[in-house]
């Protein structure tokens, strides 16, 4: 019996690791973009990983929702831009329109298909199944499975100056909403999600702006703790736009954590926690703090009450 397609889906999501645990996995690249829920049903509906509807926001992919391929489906990916060697790049994605830059979406599994709910299916199953029908078009398209063993890939992605491989257990469903073991995710560069709290003036050419971001995340009583500052990656434009966004949400409280402000300049300005940066750096130091960190990013996509310091497993 043909079942009703879900309006929603929570997608399933990777545990961070920093080391393989055996050798039976499906490797895949790990994509650098927003992931997206697309429901083909007589056209196209785009969802963002917070179930937001996000379709007006990407109209180059409405054929994907007309293609015979995909007609019936609800598919997984990754929404990215390309650079000019074919990998993806964050921070062409959030300049997409500024830059008129076409955006493609990463399809990697198949989670419905003509009124059968596949979620409870093995991944090897739905990746076969996805395989067998190759949505492909000139925004849209499936990409092939890594081969060799997971040292082998992430090194192979490293060599690429890709961000690192997802690791899919082969016999295991997909879990909704949940972050997973069945998915591992190997980084070759640590990266993750932070809160704005706060900004350092900015001096000299960045006078007028900001010289750092403040950043924190949530522990495990809801606390927004201190984790350093961001001041590289950005460009002028960059640096207005982010300051102009700073300004409208400027608040007298100090968001962080009572235990962390001693640690803060004095002149720093705070915010509402409500942006999230992605952002690069090597590692934590012993004091919880970031080390050589690189803005990347904001994450419009992200819920800041969700954001978390990530370990590995």
């Amino acid at each position: 019996m043909r079942k009703r397609m879900p309006h929603t889906v929570k997608p399933m999501k990777a545990t961070l690791e920093d080391h393989v645990p055996g050798t039976e996995w499906h490797s895949e690249v790990k994509w650098d973009g927003y992931r997206a829920i697309a429901f083909c049903d007589g056209g196209l509906r785009l969802q963002g990983k917070r179930l937001n509807e996000i379709t007006p926001d990407f109209p180059e992919l409405a054929g994907l929702g007309e293609s015979r391929e995909a007609a019936g489906t609800v598919l997984d990916g990754e929404l990215v831009v390309l650079d000019e060697d074919g990998r993806p790049d964050f921070g062409l994605m959030q300049a997409r329109r500024e830059r008129n830059l076409a955006v493609r979406f990463v399809i990697f599994d198949l989670l419905w298909e003509s009124g059968e709910d596949l979620r409870p299916l093995p991944y090897e199953e739905r990746r076969e199944r996805l395989e067998a029908l190759s949505p492909t078009g000139d925004s849209w398209f499936t990409p092939e499975r890594l081969d060799g063993t997971p040292e082998e890939t992430l090194a192979a992605t490293a060599a690429l100056g890709l961000e690192g491989v997802v690791l899919k257990r082969p016999r295991s469903p997909y879990v909704e909403g949940a972050r997973s073991r069945h998915w591992l995710k190997l980084k070759n560069v640590r990266r993750q999600e932070f809160l704005v709290g706060g900004w350092l003036p900015g001096k000299g050419h960045r006078a007028g702006t900001f010289g750092a971001l403040l950043l924190g995340y949530h522990d495990e009583d809801g606390a927004v703790r201190y984790a350093g500052r961001v001041g590289t990656g950005f460009d002028d434009r960059l640096l207005r736009e982010i300051h102009a966004r700073l300004e409208d949400m400027r608040t007298d409280d100090v968001p962080f954590d009572e235990e962390d402000r001693a640690l803060i300049p004095r002149d720093a300005a705070w915010v509402e926690p409500r942006l999230v940066a992605e952002v690069r750096f090597t590692q934590w130091t012993r004091d919880g703090r970031l080390r050589n960190p690189a803005f990347l990013g904001l994450r419009p996509d992200a819920d800041p009450a969700k954001v978390v310091r990530e370990e590995p497993a």
